[in-house]
Order: C-alpha cells, then structure tokens, then sequence
C-alpha cells in the first residue's frame, strides 16, 4: 500500500494526521480514567440526591419542616 502525502500532512493543530499505537494506547489509558472519575461523581450526586429525597420524605411523616 502506498502512503499518500496526505497521510503525513500535520492537521489544523499543526500535527500529524494519526497518532502512534503509544500515543493511542495513552489517549485510551486517559479516557478510561477520566471515564472513571465522571462514573463516580456521577454515582455520588445520584446517591446524594435519593439521600436528600428520602430525609425529606422522613421529616414529612413525622411532622417536623
């Protein structure tokens, strides 16, 4: 297969078109942890709110505002 010149032109950012299987692996290993962190904040607002929903529901039933 012949490579184009295209395929070593650098891109708007001023780089190459494609990126290394290293570079790739590391945008992957990047991704997954930033995955990760989003997973769990995500996680701890849903828990926060089921919290806040069922102290509020409790404080409804006995009476106290």
């Amino acid at each position: 297969m012949m490579n184009n010149a295209q395929d070593n032109a650098p891109n708007a950012a001023g780089g190459p078109d494609r990126l290394s299987k290293e570079q790739t692996d590391l945008y992957r290993a990047r991704q997954r942890g930033r995955n990760k962190v989003l997973g769990i904040v995500l996680g701890s607002l849903a828990i926060l709110f089921f919290a806040i929903s069922i102290v509020k529901i409790a404080a409804q039933a006995t009476g106290a505002h």
